[in-house]
């Protein structure tokens, strides 16, 4: 950030009377709207500060840590008393009372854009530190930043200022937001779309290692001759042997290797075993196969409507921030997405549809297109009564975003999973259930 930038904010924003809300809407993003009018974002990263219009700007997880608690407290619906630049450093100040029961309250907000010092501050009226987006202990910097303790200035800055103006700030807010918007979204679709690459690319060598079938219906008759052979010699072999020289059935020399077993009469299991499983798995390859070749569309539908998308909230609600697992939570047969607190759980082909229903309780919600094939997605109600509208909305949009590429109104059911009855695999009848229209861009 350039010093007259924030001079430039700081008097714009000495026209505002009053916070209507103060939020953090990212790790370092703090969003406050002014007047109920003007909503401006503070980007607190560490040599990436910056400031934008946030008035479109949606809200990608909520934030529930002692600094939001504090700045919620003391800043929504607080009068503004005043706005500084203290020590003509590149810190912008907002003070702020909020009229208690008995008294009003003042309460200061700092906003630092000092590089690696980048921090948002909230202190009472005698400079004590309430509570901070980052807390520095006295060990990383000569000036503690902990609640509780007096909030020290920073060392002056020496330096030669550049110098500029700005003279519609209001422009120049919009301008930042829709540069930051077009250069976060191309970081995001860029992230993520080398992490779907990856996965189907392990799932891609995966099927080319997959045996062929004719080999391994050769491998189960071979070891089933064996388990004959070895049979029909067994009391030539000796505890130690390690290879039977002999001859087939159709009088034709052989060599067979032996394992290492304790006791040789178990020869003929070990090697009817190795047939009956190399058997098994000529007669499911066809099964594996399907797997992988889905779960890879799966994900090619995701890339395809991840490079489609047009703002951050639709790459938010298909890649989510991981959840920590619970010690002893199942693994999970599907694709798990969070909308809030709810796990949405989707199938990606048609064995993980009928591992999501099967694996759904009754108070659950399931959601599937109208009238044509898609995944079957799963809302988890966790023991809660009622699921909210907005949560079964994004979770119609996974739905569709995860079933279909081409950009289309489609109608999503939904209903409890209750309501729900398996007919054949993932095949259902369903009853009492809603619909919802679902625009795809």
């Amino acid at each position: 950030m350039k010093f007259y930038e924030l001079q430039a904010l700081t008097d714009h924003l000495r026209s505002f009377r009053q916070i209507t809300r103060a939020e953090r809407i990212g790790d370092n993003i703090i969003r406050i709207l002014f007047d109920r009018k003007e909503a401006i974002g503070f980007d607190l990263s560490r040599g990436q500060s910056e400031l934008f219009c946030a008035d479109d700007v949606d809200t990608a997880r909520t934030y529930h840590a002692p600094f939001d608690t504090m700045l919620k407290k003391r800043f929504n619906g607080a009068k503004i008393v005043d706005v500084t630049m203290p020590h003509g450093d590149k810190i912008i100040r907002i003070e702020v009372s909020q009229q208690g029961a008995y008294k009003a309250q003042a309460s200061f907000l700092q906003l630092e854009f000092t590089g690696r010092h980048t921090n948002a501050i909230i202190l009472d009226e005698n400079g004590v530190v309430l509570e901070a987006l980052r807390h520095v202990d006295s060990d990383a910097s000569f000036r503690v930043v902990k609640p509780g303790v007096e909030l020290k200035p920073l060392k002056p800055y020496k330096g030669k200022r550049r110098q500029g103006s700005i003279d519609d700030i209001e422009a120049w807010l919009k301008e930042r937001a829709e540069t930051r918007r077009i250069r976060r979204l191309e970081q995001l679709k860029t992230r993520h779309a080398h992490a779907l690459e990856k996965k189907i690319e392990r799932l891609e060598t995966a099927l080319q290692k997959l045996p062929d079938k004719t080999e391994l219906e050769k491998e189960a008759s071979l070891y089933a001759q064996r388990a004959s052979i070895v049979l029909a010699h067994l009391h030539e072999i000796k505890p130690y042997d390690r290879k039977l020289v002999t001859y087939d059935f159709e009088g034709n020399p052989v060599s067979i290797d032996l394992p290492a077993l304790p006791n040789p009469k178990r020869l003929g299991e070990y090697f009817f075993a190795r047939s009956k499983r190399a058997a098994s798995k000529a007669e499911h390859l066809h099964i594996e196969e399907e797997n992988l070749k889905s779960r890879i569309a799966f994900y090619r539908r995701l890339l395809e409507n991840l490079r489609h998308a047009t703002n951050e909230a639709q790459i938010a609600l298909l890649f989510p921030p991981k959840q920590q697992r619970k010690k002893r939570e199942v693994k999970s047969q599907c694709e798990i997405f969070w909308i809030g607190e709810y796990r949405v759980m989707v199938g990606r082909n048609e064995r993980e549809n009928i591992w999501v229903l099967k694996h759904a309780k009754a108070g659950d919600m399931w959601l599937h297109l109208k009238d044509r094939p898609s995944s079957h997605c799963i809302i988890q109600s966790a023991g809660r009564k009622q699921i909210p509208k907005d949560v079964i909305e994004k979770a119609a949009k996974i739905c569709v975003e995860t079933s279909v590429i081409q950009p289309d109104d489609y109608l999503v059911d939904f209903t409890q999973r209750r309501h729900v009855k398996i007919v054949q695999g993932a095949h259902v009848n369903y009853v009492n259930y809603d619909t919802i229209k679902v625009t795809k861009t």
